[in-house]
């Protein structure tokens, strides 16, 4: 099982801004709020709770990352207000850059953007292209201790 070691930096409480993107990469949105990401007791698992704003809705999720994914890495259990929850793939893509994959999402995030912040690019398939989907910045509030 791949060690939670490499994911430390994103451990704490984060401010959470950004924009979501239409097709051709318009601003269709604005995002705000906060993320915070812990260990959980045993430390083999982190929790991740969402509570942002987009556009006009309010968005509050719950994941759990941890465990080994079957294709290599992490699995992320999402939990929000789906029926069932959703399941995506964390790989450590390069130092500093995580690769979150979910067949029709990924994301790059770069946990080492800069000494208090982190930033992630998610893209979507549409058709047979990736299109940039959401840019999102997350600014430190707090560190977590583990």
């Amino acid at each position: 099982m791949p060690s939670l070691d490499e994911l430390a930096p994103i451990l704490g409480q984060w401010r959470t801004s950004g924009d979501v993107r239409d097709d051709v990469g318009g601003i269709e949105s604005r995002i705000n709020g906060t993320d915070s990401y812990r260990t959980l007791p045993g430390e083999a698992w982190i929790a991740h709770e969402v509570d942002v704003r987009i556009g006009g809705g309010h968005i509050v999720a719950h994941e759990l990352i941890g465990g080994e994914h079957p294709d290599g890495g992490w699995s992320m259990h999402s939990f929000d207000s789906s029926p069932e929850p959703g399941l995506m793939r964390l790989t450590v893509h390069e130092p500093g850059v995580l690769l979150v994959d979910g067949g029709a999402v990924r994301s790059w995030f770069n946990v080492l953007a800069g000494p208090d912040f982190m930033t992630t690019r998610w893209e979507r398939r549409v058709g047979s292209t990736w299109v940039t989907w959401m840019d999102m910045r997350f600014d430190r509030v707090a560190s977590s201790v583990r």
